[in-house]
């Protein structure tokens, strides 16, 4: 087993199922990445973060990293379980 496919291992079980692009600051595009919230009320689109998201919401400074990183776990997670 390689170093990625430990990684992998290590979180698959502990990460939340889907993630989304979201917006942590004021830049002018989303840069930020966090899971989906679970709340009926917050839409999957709606790249705000309130109170009712779960943690982490994680920003990347660069939104073709964030785009990246939600492509790349949610393909590892099986985009959604």
């Amino acid at each position: 087993m390689n170093a990625l496919d430990r990684a992998r291992a290590a979180v698959a079980d502990s990460l939340p199922a889907r993630w989304r692009v979201v917006w942590l600051d004021n830049s002018e595009e989303p840069t930020g990445i966090a899971p989906v919230c679970p709340d009926e009320e917050h839409e999957e689109a709606d790249g705000s973060v309130y109170d009712c998201c779960p943690d982490p919401a994680i920003d990347t400074e660069d939104v073709d990293l964030a785009a990246y990183l939600v492509a790349l776990i949610n393909a590892d997670l099986g985009g959604g379980r």
